[in-house]
């Protein structure tokens, strides 16, 4: 079984470097066909956060959502003996 692997068009690329700068991982998670144009699924990994970002054929973005990484556990915050409420 062969694996497939989907170059992005480099102005998307440019834009991840020039924004997230280093320390991030990217993936192309999917590409979906809009009105006949290809449009370009992303996660970007940085800080604690998952960007979701999606571009169009020519490499403008075009949504960005942003979520926390991790999800908030209710016990985020108390220190060692202290008791949620």
């Amino acid at each position: 079984m062969s694996r497939v692997t989907q170059a992005i068009p480099y102005k998307i690329n440019d834009y991840i470097r020039e924004r997230f700068q280093e320390d991030f991982l990217f993936e192309l998670k999917k590409v979906i066909q809009v009105k006949e144009h290809p449009q370009y699924e992303i996660e970007v990994s940085k800080d604690d956060y998952i960007y979701k970002l999606s571009f169009n054929d020519d490499g403008d973005l075009v949504n960005e959502e942003v979520e926390p990484a991790f999800s908030q556990d209710e016990h985020d915050g108390l220190g060692f003996g202290d008791v949620p409420d």
